[in-house]
Order: structure tokens, then C-alpha cells, then sequence
């Protein structure tokens, strides 16, 4: 499939598992492009060093137009979360650097050792995905894979601030063997992300 058709594909069976219309074009207030105080809260030095440690370009990133950002689904509802598809481009050095650096505390409903490991696996291939492509605040090769990785961050942290239930994140490896939009792969993901929600991420 290519590159977003998969994530559709898996966010179509979630709404089926979980009883739950995706809204998939919202937007929120605090989910901009470029990190504040304002939003992060408790989390601003955690971003503002991961931001560095990415070697952003923080003149370019306070001073570039700002435009809101999309997740690939939000699930209102009990549910009040956004809902993050990781295909494996997001699996790379800049990643794993990013995960090395997140607070001890924060709340995630992923497994953050898990996510190293597959940046462990993947890092190569993700770090050659669109290598040229740069990035206003990441103007170098390589910098739109910084780019994407400092900005998952902001889906991780944000939300909790914001008054939504942790991010759910769900990686093309851990559903690869769903291929039908069906009653079983609706009970596979049903179980995958209920185990995700009460803390027993790593299956």
C-alpha cells in the first residue's frame, strides 16, 4: 500500500473495534508547529532540548508562519484521544534520540521501550526515507526526518495538557498481519489497543 492508504485502512477497522467515528480533519488550538511555554506547560524544557539536541534552528522556528498541525485521527467519545499510525519512516535515529529524552512521568499509551526497539530494527531505512528533504527549522539532509520525529513529540505531550487522554500509537508491525477489514481483525485490534489503554502496551 502506499505511504497513508495503510494507516486509512487501520483507522477504518479501529472505528469498527472500538464503536467510535474518527474524526480525521480537526484541529486543535494548541497543536501548532512551532513549541511554547504557553502550551507545554511542564513539558517545555523537555521539548526545547529535544528540539536542540535535533539541532533545530530555533530563530527559523519561532519566526516561520505558523499552521496547525493534523493528527491522522482523533476518537471522541470515552475514548478523547488522538490516534497516531506509525508507519516505519517514523522508526529512526532522530526518533529514538527523541525517546531517549522523554520525561520519566509522562503518560503514554504506547510502549516507549517497545518504540526503541523498532528505531533499533528500522533506523537505517527510516533515516534514508526523503534524506534530502529539509525542513524551515531543520534546513539540512535529514532534516525532515528531525522534523517528523521532534513533531511526534508534540503528539505525545500536548494532549495531556490539553485536557485529552494520552495518544494512542499503533505501529505497522504490530497489526501486519491484518489485511481484511473483518470481524476477526476488528477483535485482534480491539485487544491490542485495550491492552494499550490499561497499561500492558508491550503485548
Amino acid at each position: 500500500m502506499a505511504v497513508g492508504d495503510r494507516q486509512r485502512f487501520i483507522t477504518e477497522i479501529l472505528e469498527k473495534s472500538l464503536n467510535q467515528r474518527a474524526e480525521t480533519d480537526c484541529k486543535f488550538d494548541w497543536f501548532v508547529n512551532s513549541h511554547s511555554e504557553f502550551h507545554f506547560g511542564k513539558y517545555f524544557k523537555n521539548i526545547h532540548k529535544i528540539f536542540q539536541g535535533l539541532n533545530g534552528n530555533l530563530f527559523a522556528n519561532q519566526n516561520k508562519r505558523t499552521s496547525y498541525l493534523r493528527c491522522d485521527a482523533y476518537f471522541g467519545g470515552k475514548y478523547n484521544f488522538i490516534f497516531e499510525f506509525d508507519e516505519y519512516q517514523h522508526f529512526s535515529s532522530a526518533r529514538l534520540a527523541t525517546l531517549d529524552n522523554y520525561p520519566k512521568r509522562i503518560k503514554l499509551n504506547f510502549s516507549k521501550s517497545d518504540w526503541r526497539k523498532y528505531c533499533l530494527a528500522n533506523r537505517l531505512r527510516a533515516d534514508r526515507y526523503r534524506y534530502s528533504k529539509t525542513a524551515t527549522d531543520f534546513n539540512f539532509e535529514g532534516g525532515r526526518t528531525a522534523q517528523r520525529a521532534y513533531l511526534d513529540c508534540f503528539r505525545d505531550f500536548l494532549p495531556c495538557e490539553n485536557g485529552l487522554n494520552p495518544t494512542l500509537r499503533i505501529n505497522e508491525f504490530e497489526v501486519a498481519d491484518i489485511v481484511l477489514n473483518n470481524k476477526e481483525s476488528q477483535r485482534k485490534l480491539k485487544v491490542l489497543v485495550e491492552n494499550k489503554l490499561n497499561g500492558k502496551a508491550s503485548l
